[in-house]
This record gives C-alpha cells, structure tokens and sequence, in this order.
C-alpha cells in the first residue's frame, strides 16, 4: 500500500510542477511602473515620441477567454518629449493644453476575439471611438505583456495647432506588463 502511494505520487510529481495557464479573471492596477504609454508624430525632419510618467488605472483581463476591459487615466502634464521646445510647442493653449486639459482618458474593451481594444479616447475635452491592434507577447508559452497599437487624426480631438510642422496622424501605443517586469514594446520583428 506504502508503495503504491509513494509510485503514485512520484508519477504525479511532475503534475505539481506545471505552472497553469493564467486562465482566471484577473485585475492589474496599471501605473507607469508597468505601462509604458506613447505618441509617436512626425514634425518637419524628426519623428517625436512622447512618454506619459503618470497614469493610473485598471486592466481588468482574462488572457483564456480572450477578454478585457481597460480605462487609464494619463495626466497630460506628465508627457515627457525629446527636448524643451517640442514640450512648448505640445503643452501650449493650441495643441494639448494641460492647464485647460488636464487629462486624457481611455475606457474600452478587447472585442473581435481578443485582436482589437475598442473604446473611446477623451482627449483635450473630446470623446471619440478609439481602436487599437492587440499583440501578446508570449515568453515560452506564457503571455508576458500586452501591446496595443492605433493611430489617430489629431484634427478630430481639436488639435489643430502646429499644422505646418506636425503631422496629422499620431500613433499611440501602450505595453503593458503582466509579469513584473518593467514594460517595454515588443522587440522588432
């Protein structure tokens, strides 16, 4: 008898030692510890990327059923840019205008089997649909963060000014980490 639950328990060892899936509803309290949120424009000669230091929010998320929900709140302050004439150009009274505008927010849900965010972007006092690509990125066989990816026309949320230097279509992309790590985009493919 001993030595049938000493086989038994050594022929299931190795059962014990299997991490599962993440296939239970999970909530992330996101912050920029662990969502790396940016713009990407085009101004005359240089692309500029702008990264939010402050965000607060949740990913409510279940990686199995492929479903989410999100709403983050970024302050528009804390866009960190390249140098401190872009930053004067972005935070003036005709582009983003954090004194008028203080934050920008995003509320959607992972809709088409998992492949798109879609919701609405509350950006400088404008609500408009707002969707977003998804790509997990996997490590081994565990989805380790989340990429989201969309470009807006900067025109339909009234930021109209530096019209003859910026671009019109800004890419926004979020990475959010799921296992600790710090974010960071998904390496190049």
């Amino acid at each position: 008898m001993k030595r049938t639950l000493l086989l038994g328990a050594i022929a299931l060892s190795p059962i014990a030692l299997i991490k599962p899936a993440a296939a239970d509803p999970m909530t992330l309290p996101l912050s920029a510890s662990n969502m790396l949120a940016q713009t990407h424009s085009h101004a005359i000669v240089l692309n500029i990327t702008g990264t939010y230091q402050q965000i607060q929010g949740t990913l409510n998320y279940d990686l199995a059923a492929k479903t989410c929900h999100v709403d983050v709140t970024f302050q528009v302050a804390s866009l960190a840019l390249p140098n401190a004439l872009v930053r004067s150009q972005v935070m003036s009274q005709s582009f983003l205008d954090p004194n008028e505008y203080p934050t920008t927010v995003f509320t959607g849900d992972c809709q088409d089997g998992g492949t798109n965010l879609v919701g609405n972007l509350t950006l400088r006092g404008q609500t408009h649909p707002f969707t977003m690509a998804i790509t997990y990125v996997s490590s081994g066989n565990q989805v380790t963060s989340i990429h989201t990816e969309g470009t807006l026309n900067r025109y339909d949320w009234g930021l109209d000014g530096n019209s003859m230097t910026v671009g019109k279509m800004i890419k926004v992309t979020n990475d959010i980490s799921l296992n600790g790590q710090p974010p960071a985009p998904p390496p190049a493919s």
